[in-house]
Protein backbone atom coordinates (compact mmCIF):
# COMPACT_ATOMS: atom_id res chain seq x y z
CA UNK A 1 0.00 0.00 0.00
CA UNK A 2 1.06 3.63 -0.82
CA UNK A 3 2.28 5.65 2.17
CA UNK A 4 0.68 8.54 3.50
CA UNK A 5 0.67 11.48 6.00
CA UNK A 6 -2.15 12.94 7.35
CA UNK A 7 -2.82 16.44 8.59
CA UNK A 8 -5.82 17.00 10.80
CA UNK A 9 -8.06 14.55 12.57
CA UNK A 10 -10.98 16.11 13.05
CA UNK A 11 -14.56 15.30 11.69
CA UNK A 12 -13.22 15.27 7.89
CA UNK A 13 -10.07 12.53 8.84
CA UNK A 14 -12.85 10.35 10.43
CA UNK A 15 -16.10 10.67 7.91
CA UNK A 16 -12.92 8.91 5.34
CA UNK A 17 -10.93 7.20 7.96
CA UNK A 18 -12.39 3.92 7.16
CA UNK A 19 -11.56 4.33 3.23
CA UNK A 20 -8.10 5.73 4.14
CA UNK A 21 -7.02 2.85 6.31
CA UNK A 22 -7.97 0.55 3.87
CA UNK A 23 -6.60 1.90 0.97
CA UNK A 24 -3.40 3.31 1.80
CA UNK A 25 -0.22 3.02 4.66
CA UNK A 26 -0.62 5.84 6.86
CA UNK A 27 2.86 6.62 8.43
CA UNK A 28 2.22 9.74 10.55
CA UNK A 29 -0.09 11.89 11.68
CA UNK A 30 0.64 16.69 11.87
CA UNK A 31 -1.31 17.92 14.44
CA UNK A 32 -0.70 21.59 15.20
CA UNK A 33 -1.46 20.41 19.23
CA UNK A 34 1.36 18.66 19.70
CA UNK A 35 4.31 20.33 20.87
CA UNK A 36 7.40 20.83 18.56
CA UNK A 37 9.62 18.14 20.34
CA UNK A 38 6.61 15.93 21.83
CA UNK A 39 6.57 12.18 21.16
CA UNK A 40 3.20 10.98 21.31
CA UNK A 41 1.18 8.05 19.38
CA UNK A 42 -2.30 8.07 17.51
CA UNK A 43 -4.74 6.92 19.69
CA UNK A 44 -2.97 4.18 21.50
CA UNK A 45 -1.06 2.78 18.06
CA UNK A 46 2.12 3.46 17.20
CA UNK A 47 2.00 5.67 14.71
CA UNK A 48 3.90 8.67 15.40
CA UNK A 49 2.00 12.30 15.88
CA UNK A 50 3.74 15.10 15.55
CA UNK A 51 3.85 18.94 15.20
CA UNK A 52 4.08 20.56 11.78
CA UNK A 53 7.70 22.02 11.95
CA UNK A 54 8.92 18.39 12.76
CA UNK A 55 7.58 16.96 9.10
CA UNK A 56 11.42 15.79 7.21
CA UNK A 57 11.25 18.14 4.31
CA UNK A 58 13.72 16.09 2.23
CA UNK A 59 10.91 12.78 2.42
CA UNK A 60 8.94 12.43 -0.80
CA UNK A 61 5.42 10.68 1.35
CA UNK A 62 2.07 12.32 0.23
CA UNK A 63 0.24 14.69 3.16
CA UNK A 64 -3.32 14.43 2.61
CA UNK A 65 -4.99 18.03 4.16
CA UNK A 66 -7.94 16.45 6.09
CA UNK A 67 -9.97 19.72 6.30
CA UNK A 68 -12.27 21.38 4.32
CA UNK A 69 -10.42 24.32 5.40
CA UNK A 70 -7.41 22.78 3.83
CA UNK A 71 -6.00 26.28 2.08
CA UNK A 72 -4.49 27.67 5.71
CA UNK A 73 -2.83 23.67 5.85
CA UNK A 74 -1.21 24.55 2.59
CA UNK A 75 0.14 27.85 3.30
CA UNK A 76 1.59 26.68 6.56
CA UNK A 77 2.79 23.73 5.14
CA UNK A 78 4.75 25.62 2.41
CA UNK A 79 5.76 28.51 4.59
CA UNK A 80 7.69 25.91 6.80
CA UNK A 81 9.47 24.33 3.49
CA UNK A 82 7.86 21.33 2.67
CA UNK A 83 7.49 20.16 -1.06
CA UNK A 84 4.14 21.66 -2.26
CA UNK A 85 3.62 18.79 -5.09
CA UNK A 86 3.54 16.19 -1.53
CA UNK A 87 0.15 17.81 -0.92
CA UNK A 88 -2.76 16.36 -1.82
CA UNK A 89 -6.51 17.16 -0.99
CA UNK A 90 -8.51 13.86 -0.97
CA UNK A 91 -12.02 15.36 -1.78
CA UNK A 92 -12.52 12.47 -4.36
CA UNK A 93 -12.35 9.66 -1.58
CA UNK A 94 -15.24 8.54 -0.41
CA UNK A 95 -17.62 8.67 0.98
CA UNK A 96 -17.94 12.84 0.67
CA UNK A 97 -17.57 14.95 3.00
CA UNK A 98 -20.47 17.45 2.61
CA UNK A 99 -21.71 17.85 -1.24
CA UNK A 100 -17.93 17.26 -2.29
CA UNK A 101 -19.68 15.65 -4.94
CA UNK A 102 -20.00 18.94 -6.12
CA UNK A 103 -16.88 18.92 -6.33
CA UNK A 104 -15.85 15.25 -8.31
CA UNK A 105 -18.57 16.40 -10.82
CA UNK A 106 -16.98 19.63 -11.95
CA UNK A 107 -12.88 18.90 -10.94
CA UNK A 108 -10.37 16.55 -12.26
CA UNK A 109 -7.26 17.39 -9.98
CA UNK A 110 -5.40 19.95 -7.71
CA UNK A 111 -2.23 20.85 -8.10
CA UNK A 112 -0.28 22.48 -5.13
CA UNK A 113 2.56 24.95 -5.96
CA UNK A 114 3.93 27.43 -3.02
CA UNK A 115 1.71 31.16 -4.42
CA UNK A 116 -0.88 29.46 -6.02
CA UNK A 117 -2.63 25.82 -6.61
CA UNK A 118 -4.54 24.94 -9.59
CA UNK A 119 -7.62 23.75 -10.03
CA UNK A 120 -8.00 21.51 -13.41
CA UNK A 121 -11.71 21.36 -14.05
CA UNK A 122 -13.64 18.69 -16.39
CA UNK A 123 -14.58 21.62 -18.77
CA UNK A 124 -10.95 22.22 -19.85
CA UNK A 125 -10.61 25.44 -17.98
CA UNK A 126 -8.08 25.70 -14.93
CA UNK A 127 -8.67 27.98 -12.27
CA UNK A 128 -5.71 29.45 -10.31
CA UNK A 129 -6.38 29.73 -6.28
CA UNK A 130 -4.73 31.63 -4.28
CA UNK A 131 -6.48 32.16 -0.75
CA UNK A 132 -9.46 30.73 0.86
CA UNK A 133 -11.64 33.58 -0.76
CA UNK A 134 -10.36 32.26 -4.12
CA UNK A 135 -11.45 28.86 -2.92
CA UNK A 136 -14.61 29.34 -2.04
CA UNK A 137 -15.42 31.25 -4.73
CA UNK A 138 -14.93 28.51 -6.59
CA UNK A 139 -17.16 26.07 -4.47
CA UNK A 140 -19.85 28.32 -5.05
CA UNK A 141 -18.85 28.35 -9.07
CA UNK A 142 -19.10 24.72 -8.38
CA UNK A 143 -22.21 24.28 -6.25
CA UNK A 144 -23.97 26.69 -8.45
CA UNK A 145 -23.41 23.43 -11.71
CA UNK A 146 -24.24 21.16 -8.96
CA UNK A 147 -27.35 22.26 -7.29
CA UNK A 148 -29.47 24.45 -9.38
CA UNK A 149 -31.50 24.56 -6.22
CA UNK A 150 -29.01 27.65 -5.20
CA UNK A 151 -30.44 29.67 -8.49
CA UNK A 152 -33.78 29.13 -7.73
CA UNK A 153 -33.41 30.29 -4.30
CA UNK A 154 -31.74 33.22 -5.32
CA UNK A 155 -34.65 33.87 -7.90
CA UNK A 156 -37.37 33.20 -6.00
CA UNK A 157 -39.55 35.79 -4.46
CA UNK A 158 -39.29 36.82 -0.69
CA UNK A 159 -43.42 36.40 -0.96
CA UNK A 160 -44.52 32.80 -0.10
CA UNK A 161 -46.44 30.86 -2.90
CA UNK A 162 -49.61 30.61 -0.40
CA UNK A 163 -49.78 31.92 2.93
CA UNK A 164 -52.25 29.38 4.18
CA UNK A 165 -50.28 26.70 3.96
CA UNK A 166 -50.92 25.73 0.16
CA UNK A 167 -54.85 24.70 1.30
CA UNK A 168 -56.77 26.53 -1.40
CA UNK A 169 -55.43 24.29 -3.70
CA UNK A 170 -55.02 21.16 -1.53
CA UNK A 171 -54.29 19.24 1.50
CA UNK A 172 -51.15 20.80 3.83
CA UNK A 173 -47.77 19.49 3.60
CA UNK A 174 -47.98 18.94 7.67
CA UNK A 175 -51.43 17.51 7.24
CA UNK A 176 -50.08 14.81 5.98
CA UNK A 177 -47.69 13.83 8.14
CA UNK A 178 -50.35 14.71 10.98
CA UNK A 179 -52.41 12.11 9.48
CA UNK A 180 -49.71 9.17 9.15
CA UNK A 181 -49.14 9.88 12.84
CA UNK A 182 -52.84 9.13 13.82
CA UNK A 183 -52.83 6.51 11.31
CA UNK A 184 -50.11 4.45 13.09
CA UNK A 185 -51.74 5.21 16.78
CA UNK A 186 -55.59 4.39 15.10
CA UNK A 187 -56.26 1.59 17.13
CA UNK A 188 -56.13 3.83 20.26
CA UNK A 189 -58.43 6.20 19.35
CA UNK A 190 -61.41 4.80 20.58
CA UNK A 191 -63.84 5.24 23.74
CA UNK A 192 -64.42 8.90 24.89
CA UNK A 193 -62.53 10.78 22.34
CA UNK A 194 -61.33 14.49 22.95
CA UNK A 195 -60.42 16.98 20.25
CA UNK A 196 -59.73 20.50 20.15
CA UNK A 197 -61.75 23.03 17.81
CA UNK A 198 -63.61 19.92 16.40
CA UNK A 199 -63.77 16.21 15.70
CA UNK A 200 -62.53 16.21 12.51
CA UNK A 201 -59.54 13.26 13.03
CA UNK A 202 -62.06 11.61 15.82
CA UNK A 203 -64.38 10.99 13.42
CA UNK A 204 -61.60 9.60 10.84
CA UNK A 205 -59.64 7.57 13.06
CA UNK A 206 -62.12 6.46 15.42
CA UNK A 207 -65.36 5.92 13.49
CA UNK A 208 -67.16 3.31 15.29
CA UNK A 209 -64.78 2.29 18.03
CA UNK A 210 -65.87 5.80 19.22
CA UNK A 211 -68.46 5.67 22.75
CA UNK A 212 -68.41 9.60 22.85
CA UNK A 213 -66.77 12.54 21.26
CA UNK A 214 -65.51 15.98 23.02
CA UNK A 215 -64.64 18.49 21.77
CA UNK A 216 -62.78 21.45 23.91
CA UNK A 217 -62.26 24.89 23.53
CA UNK A 218 -60.55 27.59 24.77
CA UNK A 219 -63.48 30.42 23.97
CA UNK A 220 -66.34 29.25 21.69
CA UNK A 221 -69.37 28.07 22.62
CA UNK A 222 -72.16 25.88 19.85
CA UNK A 223 -70.95 24.47 16.79
CA UNK A 224 -70.28 21.18 18.21
CA UNK A 225 -68.29 22.32 21.27
CA UNK A 226 -68.76 20.59 24.06
CA UNK A 227 -67.39 22.78 26.55
CA UNK A 228 -64.90 25.23 27.25
CA UNK A 229 -61.64 24.40 28.70
CA UNK A 230 -57.99 26.14 28.98
CA UNK A 231 -55.43 24.09 28.77
CA UNK A 232 -52.60 27.09 30.39
CA UNK A 233 -54.52 28.21 33.44
CA UNK A 234 -56.52 25.00 34.23
CA UNK A 235 -60.00 27.19 33.86
CA UNK A 236 -62.99 24.94 33.07
CA UNK A 237 -60.95 21.86 32.32
CA UNK A 238 -62.70 18.88 33.64
CA UNK A 239 -60.81 15.89 35.50
CA UNK A 240 -60.76 12.64 33.78
CA UNK A 241 -63.12 12.40 30.86
CA UNK A 242 -60.89 11.15 27.85
CA UNK A 243 -59.67 7.84 26.62
CA UNK A 244 -58.18 9.29 23.80
CA UNK A 245 -57.16 13.36 23.99
CA UNK A 246 -56.03 14.10 19.92
CA UNK A 247 -54.02 16.98 20.55
CA UNK A 248 -52.70 18.74 17.47
CA UNK A 249 -50.68 21.76 16.56
CA UNK A 250 -51.92 23.31 19.65
CA UNK A 251 -48.81 23.84 22.20
CA UNK A 252 -47.08 26.38 20.05
CA UNK A 253 -49.85 28.71 21.51
CA UNK A 254 -49.56 28.23 24.54
CA UNK A 255 -46.55 29.84 26.71
CA UNK A 256 -47.02 28.22 30.50
CA UNK A 257 -46.36 24.37 28.98
CA UNK A 258 -45.75 23.03 31.95
CA UNK A 259 -49.44 24.05 33.25
CA UNK A 260 -50.19 22.72 29.89
CA UNK A 261 -48.92 19.33 30.33
CA UNK A 262 -50.34 19.09 33.91
CA UNK A 263 -54.38 20.21 32.81
CA UNK A 264 -53.48 17.12 29.72
CA UNK A 265 -53.16 14.90 31.98
CA UNK A 266 -56.42 15.72 34.46
CA UNK A 267 -58.09 15.23 31.29
CA UNK A 268 -57.02 11.60 30.72
CA UNK A 269 -58.73 8.47 32.13
CA UNK A 270 -56.49 6.14 33.67
CA UNK A 271 -54.09 4.38 30.99
CA UNK A 272 -56.06 7.09 28.84
CA UNK A 273 -53.39 8.34 26.32
CA UNK A 274 -52.79 11.24 24.83
CA UNK A 275 -51.58 11.78 21.21
CA UNK A 276 -49.99 15.23 20.75
CA UNK A 277 -48.12 17.24 17.53
CA UNK A 278 -46.48 20.09 17.21
CA UNK A 279 -44.79 22.54 14.78
CA UNK A 280 -41.13 21.83 14.29
CA UNK A 281 -39.96 23.92 11.40
CA UNK A 282 -42.74 25.73 10.08
CA UNK A 283 -44.25 29.21 9.22
CA UNK A 284 -46.88 30.19 11.85
CA UNK A 285 -50.27 30.28 11.45
CA UNK A 286 -51.83 33.56 10.71
CA UNK A 287 -55.03 32.78 11.97
CA UNK A 288 -53.75 31.56 15.72
CA UNK A 289 -50.82 33.38 15.69
CA UNK A 290 -53.07 36.56 15.09
CA UNK A 291 -55.82 34.98 17.58
CA UNK A 292 -53.79 33.52 20.46
CA UNK A 293 -50.11 34.73 20.06
CA UNK A 294 -47.40 32.02 19.06
CA UNK A 295 -44.35 31.32 21.21
CA UNK A 296 -42.93 27.94 20.36
CA UNK A 297 -41.70 25.68 17.41
CA UNK A 298 -40.44 22.63 18.80
CA UNK A 299 -37.73 19.59 18.78
CA UNK A 300 -38.82 16.46 20.25
CA UNK A 301 -36.50 16.66 22.85
CA UNK A 302 -38.20 19.74 23.94
CA UNK A 303 -41.43 17.80 23.77
CA UNK A 304 -39.98 14.87 26.11
CA UNK A 305 -38.49 17.48 28.51
CA UNK A 306 -42.41 19.11 29.09
CA UNK A 307 -44.07 15.91 29.71
CA UNK A 308 -41.66 13.63 31.73
CA UNK A 309 -41.74 15.60 35.18
CA UNK A 310 -45.74 14.94 35.72
CA UNK A 311 -45.16 12.53 37.50
CA UNK A 312 -48.91 10.82 36.43
CA UNK A 313 -47.79 10.39 32.67
CA UNK A 314 -45.09 8.15 31.05
CA UNK A 315 -44.13 9.20 27.83
CA UNK A 316 -44.49 5.81 25.17
CA UNK A 317 -43.40 7.31 21.80
CA UNK A 318 -42.14 10.32 20.53
CA UNK A 319 -40.29 11.82 17.21
CA UNK A 320 -40.59 13.81 14.00
CA UNK A 321 -41.82 13.79 10.65
CA UNK A 322 -40.12 15.69 7.51
CA UNK A 323 -36.97 16.35 5.68
CA UNK A 324 -35.22 19.16 3.89
CA UNK A 325 -37.64 19.21 0.77
CA UNK A 326 -40.89 18.96 2.62
CA UNK A 327 -40.03 21.45 4.76
CA UNK A 328 -38.72 23.97 2.03
CA UNK A 329 -42.07 23.02 0.28
CA UNK A 330 -43.90 24.07 3.21
CA UNK A 331 -42.33 27.29 4.01
CA UNK A 332 -43.01 28.01 0.81
CA UNK A 333 -46.65 27.59 0.71
CA UNK A 334 -46.78 24.23 -1.67
CA UNK A 335 -49.21 21.50 -0.92
CA UNK A 336 -49.01 17.89 -1.09
CA UNK A 337 -50.21 17.31 -4.17
CA UNK A 338 -47.29 19.50 -5.51
CA UNK A 339 -44.37 17.25 -4.93
CA UNK A 340 -44.11 13.13 -4.98
CA UNK A 341 -45.12 10.79 -2.85
CA UNK A 342 -41.74 9.77 -2.94
CA UNK A 343 -40.81 12.75 -1.32
CA UNK A 344 -42.12 12.28 2.31
CA UNK A 345 -40.43 8.58 2.55
CA UNK A 346 -37.39 10.33 4.14
CA UNK A 347 -37.71 11.51 7.84
CA UNK A 348 -34.57 13.70 8.64
CA UNK A 349 -34.81 14.21 12.48
CA UNK A 350 -32.47 17.39 11.85
CA UNK A 351 -35.50 18.43 9.61
CA UNK A 352 -38.43 18.56 11.42
CA UNK A 353 -41.88 19.68 10.32
CA UNK A 354 -43.83 17.67 13.07
CA UNK A 355 -42.60 16.57 15.81
CA UNK A 356 -44.87 14.41 17.72
CA UNK A 357 -45.12 12.32 21.77
CA UNK A 358 -47.89 10.03 22.77
CA UNK A 359 -47.93 10.03 26.84
CA UNK A 360 -50.40 7.51 28.90
CA UNK A 361 -51.91 8.42 32.61
CA UNK A 362 -50.83 6.04 34.78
Amino acid sequence: MKDIIIFGTGKYFESKKETLERKYHITAFLDNKIGINEHTGYQGTEIPMMNPEAVNQGDTTEIFLMSISFVSMWKQLCSIGVDPHRLVFPYMEEPYFESEDALCCCLEKIIFSEEYFECFCRDGSIIRITDEKDWRAFLRKAYRQRYPLIQAVADMETEPVSTRFGTERGTPIDRFYINCFLQKNEKFIQGDVLEIEDNMYTRRFGGMKVNNSIVMDVSSTGNGITFQGNLETGEGIRDGIADCFILTQTLMYIFDLKSAAHNICRLLKKDGKAFITCSGISQNSMRCMDHYGCYFNFNQDALIRIFEDEEELRIIDSGSYGNVKTVTAHLNGLCCEDLKESDFEANDKYYPLIVYVVVERQ
